[in-house]
């Protein structure tokens, strides 16, 4: 037998799922960090312009990007924003819904989700958005999300404030959404304040959650000391089926202009089990920077093969190869890689799956076939790939190029006399 103890390293490592998030901007334009996930957020009437009728191309065209420069893509589709003023294809086509005003602009309207007919056009449209990327392995995550300003779960800069959707209307929500899309879905936190039962509802049936306002620790109510540990104490384990997201109230620099405790806001998401992050695109100061960069390691999936051990040759039949794994960072993978082993030319799927690796330590023992090689000395390898892809695309805490990882040599031959 020979026994391989890989040397772990350090630094940022670029991985799908985990790190920071570019928003709206794709890693072709926002460059200060590496990063594997562009975000958006789509307007509902971009949409759908009438009932029924549904035109993706807004979504597409992120999804190229992000392609383009390496990344997938997250997103959610929103209400309305600051001068979009509602899908007013539905509200043309007689559906039932509120008009009030937002922030500084009149006429916003939103519908009335309690009613049966909204209901059947959001199952309707979030069947075909599963359709077309429900499975799609270049999308990261989707936002529930629909309700309130920018989809937040929140009417807070409304007038009047419009009712809030009956919890039965939101848990169908929920149910849709994990009804057509196999990616990782997440939910507004801010749907505890509004309706607590829909919040644990959707946690229950493993969800993940995002926040807005991540280090808003203002003077007064703030949603790092008032909001947020009420979300924590109901959804203390929902990191270990489905991500968690953090985007700032505002940008980073307003953390330093406000003298806000930053410092205590990197270590509260490292805490809390974060998986990514966004600055909404906008530089990160300076003083920021090197603890920004530190977070980076720590947080989501970051595996360490810590030992493996072989034999160092096999008869022309099969062995068992021991894997000793770390996951040194603060979640799991919340998708399928699946456990790779390459000897000369042959690449086995072992069916063994890295989803769901917690933080700590487990032990893989594949038994790998060496049938049909032969004779001679071979390089084994190991990665990380999709299922029903032999190509790997993860990369491991250790050194070495990657994404294969090379263990040691193995002859291959007739033993038996």
């Amino acid at each position: 037998m020979q026994t391989i103890t890989p040397a772990p390293i350090t630094g940022i490592i670029k991985n799908p799922g985990i790190g920071y998030q570019t928003f709206y901007k794709s890693a072709a334009s926002d460059t200060q960090l590496p990063s594997s996930t562009m975000y958006i957020r789509v307007n509902w009437s971009e949409v759908e312009s009438a009932p029924g009728a549904f035109n993706f191309a807004v979504i597409d065209h992120a999804l190229s990007s992000a392609k383009s420069a390496g990344q997938r893509l997250a997103f959610r589709i929103m209400g309305y924003e600051e001068g979009n003023f509602g899908p007013a294809g539905l509200k043309n086509g007689g559906f039932p819904g509120f008009t009030f005003s937002f922030d500084r602009f009149s006429g916003v309207w939103f519908p009335d989700l309690t009613q049966d007919v909204v209901q059947q056009d959001l199952a309707a449209l979030v069947s075909a958005l599963g359709q077309k990327y429900g499975n799609n392995p270049a999308i990261d995550s989707v936002d529930i999300g629909f309700v309130g300003d920018w989809g937040e779960f929140h009417f807070w800069h409304t007038s009047p404030t419009p009712p809030y959707p009956s919890t039965s209307a939101l848990n169908g929500l929920t149910d849709k959404f994990l009804a057509n899309f196999k990616v990782p879905v997440v939910i507004g936190g801010d749907v505890r304040a509004g309706d607590d039962s829909a919040f644990k509802y959707a946690i229950q049936s493993k969800v993940g959650w995002r926040v807005d306002c991540w280090g808003n620790y203002a003077s007064g109510w703030n949603h790092m000391r008032n909001a947020y540990p009420a979300i924590l104490a109901e959804a203390p384990k929902a990191w270990q089926n489905a991500p968690v997201i953090l985007e700032p109230c505002g940008v980073m620099s307003n953390w330093v202009a406000s003298n806000y405790p930053w410092q205590q806001a990197l270590l509260w998401a490292i805490d809390n089990h974060a998986s990514q992050f966004s600055n909404k695109s906008s530089p990160i100061p300076s003083v920021m920077l090197p603890y920004v960069q530190d977070m980076l390691t720590k947080i989501g999936y970051r595996f360490v093969l810590t030992q493996a051990q072989m034999p160092t040759s096999v008869a022309h039949s099969s062995f068992t190869l021991r894997l000793n794994w770390s996951n040194v960072g603060n979640a799991p993978m919340y998708f399928e890689r699946r456990l790779l082993v390459k000897i000369g030319s042959l690449v086995t799927d072992t069916g063994i799956t890295m989803k769901g690796f917690l933080p700590g330590n487990r032990t893989d023992t594949p038994i790998i076939s060496v049938g049909g090689l032969a004779s001679g000395t071979y390089s084994v390898q190991i990665g990380l790939a999709a299922p029903g892809n032999l190509v790997p695309d993860i990369t491991l805490a250790i050194a070495g190029a990657g994404p294969w990882y090379t263990l040691g040599n193995l002859v291959v031959g007739n033993l038996v006399p």
